[in-house]
């Protein structure tokens, strides 16, 4: 019955549609009595006024009506619109699976880690409550710069207590497409200094270039040479998995990959990852925003031997997994 009548008023939702029809003819007839009513009070001396009055009172009418239907047709417009929004945000059965799996990897799944990603946009964090929570966060990793000469607020209080709270933590960049590698690299080079049980440096590469493709990946691999000859051993990488295919596949090769992909692991069993961001709506106790989720495939052992200063520190580590 609803198919019929939608397909004969032509509305999505004939139910709310026929709803706020009612109501606007209701609304219309109760004006209609009260025209009525005063139009009897009226005596027959006033007959230039009661018929000025009955022209204005049906046009308030005609407007009142008019003026109904259109919001009752919008609205159901608009929440058809929502609708179709609010859908596009119900994550599936399985990206909930993937979360909610991931996010407690460490209780159930020995082939995964958790760790989380964090800037100045999580504000002052409480490192005390973050270490109580029940998220088993193993890696933290830490915006530290961004372009030649942009550095985060919080990054220093955020890599003090990172390591005052035992998590292995790692310094990333943000890469600015249209500014010197060069430079770039100097603006972290000068702000992060990594020690033993602290990861190799990582550049955050996420927009294009307006000189293209080919000078990006240029600057690019500019700054992770510059990285690996001053820390010695080889950065991370991170990207979203649109980006990496159509911009930098087939260019990173010996370098770990840090894929951003939110829709489980399903996403990224193309690519050879090291770390895959999950999420970007973990709740944390101790941080007043939702965080980035990550995961890593291997185990603790490898994940520290995968850290500076290690003497068994092997590339085996950091070769990309594919899922």
């Amino acid at each position: 019955m609803e198919v019929l009548m939608s397909s004969l008023i032509g509305v999505e939702d004939p139910v709310k549609f026929l709803m706020w029809f009612f109501i606007v003819l209701m609304f219309v007839f109760l004006m209609f009595l009260f025209t009525l009513k005063t139009r009897k009070k009226l005596s027959n001396r006033h007959v230039a006024v009661r018929k000025t009055n009955t022209v204005i009172y049906s046009t308030l009418i005609i407007a009142v009506a008019l003026i109904s239907g259109v919001f009752a047709l919008e609205l159901n417009g608009s929440n058809e619109g929502n609708g179709l929004e609010d859908t596009a945000g119900i994550k599936s059965i399985e990206e909930i699976e993937a979360i909610e799996s991931l996010e407690h990897i460490a209780h159930t799944n020995e082939h995964y880690l958790f760790g989380i990603d964090i800037s100045h946009y999580q504000g002052e964090i409480k490192w005390d409550e973050v270490k109580a929570s029940d998220h088993p966060i193993e890696f933290v990793f830490i915006r530290s710069t961004m372009g030649v000469d942009g550095k985060d607020t919080h990054y220093h209080a955020n890599w003090v207590d990172a390591k005052k709270h035992d998590y292995i933590r790692g310094a990333y960049h943000y890469y600015r497409p249209n500014e010197n590698s060069t430079k770039q690299f100097e603006n972290f080079a000068s702000t992060v200094t990594l020690v033993t049980g602290d990861f190799p440096p990582i550049l955050d590469i996420e927009e294009p270039s307006r000189f293209g493709d080919k000078k990006l990946r240029e600057g690019v691999l500019n700054w992770l040479k510059l990285a690996e000859a001053k820390y010695g051993v080889k950065p991370v990488v991170y990207t979203g998995k649109h980006f990496y295919d159509t911009r930098l596949k087939g260019y990173l090769k010996g370098y770990p990959l840090w894929i951003a992909a939110y829709s489980g692991k399903s996403r990224v069993s193309d690519v050879e990852w090291t770390f895959h961001q999950f999420s970007e709506e973990v709740e944390i106790a101790g941080i007043d925003t939702a965080v980035d989720g990550n995961s890593f495939h291997m185990t603790m052992k490898e994940l520290q031997s995968m850290c500076i200063g290690e003497t068994h520190h092997s590339k085996k580590y950091w070769k990309n997994y594919k899922h």
